[in-house]
């Protein structure tokens, strides 16, 4: 029993999931974005804390249910989002405003879910007086 706690603790080290020694994709997800994270340590001065932060993060996201393959197609997309020139700046500002809460609850939706989940979000902006922009107000 003891051998669990071990785990435990090299997981909470590295700022990993569990799963991470058990699970392929798991350790495939983490993998990647240590990828990304080194790069973008590399491009744009990342500090080392701010990498353990963002594993972490990664790691809460695996243990709350959200598949490894999810996590790794959302890491594609902030690679293509970091190709783009959107910043970790940016991003963080977005953390802030509360978006990336809501973005991170919309992986997995199907594409129905998503086009409702936007609509749902047109909607309660209208509601408060803000402007939309939606293709769903479109005919």
């Amino acid at each position: 029993m003891t051998w669990a706690y071990h785990i435990e603790g090299f997981a909470k080290l590295f700022g990993v999931p569990v799963t991470y020694f058990f699970e392929d994709t798991t350790a495939q997800a983490v993998n990647n974005l240590l990828a990304m994270l080194n790069d973008l340590k590399a491009k744009q001065g990342v500090t080392p804390a701010q990498l353990h932060a963002q594993l972490e993060s990664l790691s809460r996201l695996l243990e709350s249910g959200i598949t490894a393959e999810q996590v790794i197609a959302q890491l594609e997309t902030l690679n293509r989002l970091n190709e783009a020139g959107i910043t970790l700046d940016t991003l963080n500002r977005l953390e802030d405003a509360g978006v990336t809460n809501i973005a991170t609850r919309a992986v997995g939706l199907s594409e129905q879910g998503l086009i409702a989940a936007a609509a749902m979000l047109d909607q309660v902006g209208r509601l408060e007086g803000l402007p939309t922009e939606s293709k769903h107000d479109q005919p």
